[in-house]
């Protein structure tokens, strides 16, 4: 499911945040992972359960995935199909590699132990 072109989602060096992904885009991800094969509809009336949101910024989200390589999207139909062009381990992954670099010095172990802890 990845490619190396997929990696232009993560985090740009003189971004302001340390995931290169929004707490929104974060959520509409998941909706996708959840879900696969979503048209922007799809994901707006999951996302209205739980918030306030226009339509077209789920439109605009989902583009901007697709545009950072973390989304395919058709446009073979009148309503756009997306789907996952990366699993969200792999997107964890990368997460996790930019905060043991940045935040714990390239060490591992404290993280280790503590996902070992939270998870007993």
């Amino acid at each position: 499911m990845s490619d190396p072109a997929s990696s232009a989602w993560r985090r740009r060096e003189r971004s302001r945040d340390l995931t290169g992904l929004g707490w929104l885009e974060a959520d509409v991800l998941r909706v996708v992972w959840d879900n696969g094969d979503v048209t922007v509809r799809d994901v707006y009336e999951h996302l209205r359960e739980n918030r306030r949101i226009a339509y077209t910024t789920v439109m605009s989200v989902l583009r901007n995935l697709a545009v950072k390589g973390l989304l395919e999207q058709n446009k073979s139909r009148a309503a756009y199909v997306y789907r996952p062009k990366v699993t969200d381990e792999e997107v964890a992954r990368g997460i996790l590699d930019v905060l043991v670099e940045k935040i714990m010095g390239g060490r591992r172990e404290p993280l280790i132990a503590y996902l070992q802890r939270s998870a007993d």
